[in-house]
């Protein structure tokens, strides 16, 4: 598939596009609905601050209070130590992690979806 420009705020009509959108409107209350930032950061790096869909998936999961005590001080590939109060999202489904993290690094961190779909385990 194509690239997705980041500014369309239109997707492909694959399902787990389709899905994640909409799940996704829980996080815009935080992160805004075009990944802008507000309460939480801009997505527009989030594929430098998460390299690897596995650690993404593991942030969205785990939110900032458990990710601390699971797996450190700082996030992603930064040095930056979390801070805010991302809740967890512990009761998505492996799909469910992996479809919000392709949909945030394809919309906002404008990369290939299909790579992107393979990268987090939905292919």
């Amino acid at each position: 598939m194509a690239i997705l420009s980041a500014c369309s705020g239109t997707g492909p009509t694959d399902p787990d596009w389709l899905a994640a959108r909409e799940v996704f409107g829980t996080c815009a209350t935080c992160h805004g609905t075009a990944g802008e930032g507000g309460v939480g950061p801009a997505l527009a790096t989030v594929r430098e601050t998460f390299p690897e869909c596995d650690t993404h998936k593991q942030w969205i999961s785990l939110g900032s209070e458990l990710w601390k005590e699971q797996v450190g001080d700082t996030y992603g590939a930064t040095s930056k130590p979390v801070a805010g109060r991302m809740p967890a999202f512990d009761q998505l489904s492996e799909e469910e992690l992996a479809q919000i993290a392709v949909y945030e690094r394809v919309r906002f961190g404008e990369a290939d979806l299909e790579t992107e779909r393979q990268a987090c385990g939905l292919d």
